[in-house]
């Protein structure tokens, strides 16, 4: 029973252990970011967005925090998405991947925090 006390406390601490976390905004959630590493550089990583909102999403800007396996800060990027010809909108309910090439030198870990949202209605949520 103390083994199984003991284990519990050390899985509910090792949650806090590496605290940021993705940042959403304006109900564009962000479900997966999977990075990519090769000879201790991360090269890309994907992102995927889901967008819980009512309007169809045409632009989302979104800056990508890179750290190292001791969760130290390495530095940042700014990124978009913006819909083109070629590329669709995010409709309500769907999802969007998104996969961003970098090379960083000693990153392993990448947080999103979106920083604005353009809607196909003209409204812009920041």
């Amino acid at each position: 029973m103390k083994n199984l006390l003991v284990i519990l406390i050390i899985s509910i601490f090792s949650n806090f252990t590496f605290g940021q976390t993705h940042t959403g905004r304006c109900n564009i959630g962000i479900n997966d970011v999977s990075p990519t590493t090769s000879f201790g550089y991360l090269i890309s990583y994907r992102v995927n967005f889901k967008n819980k909102s009512q309007k169809t999403v045409d632009f989302i800007s979104w800056e990508a925090y890179y750290y190292n396996n001791a969760n130290e800060f390495i530095e940042k990027e700014k990124f978009s998405f913006n819909s083109t010809d070629y590329t669709d909108p995010i409709s309500s309910g769907f999802t969007r991947k998104s996969r961003q090439f970098t090379k960083i030198y000693g990153a392993s870990k990448v947080i999103i925090k979106i920083t604005k949202v353009h809607f196909t209605d003209g409204t812009i949520c920041k």
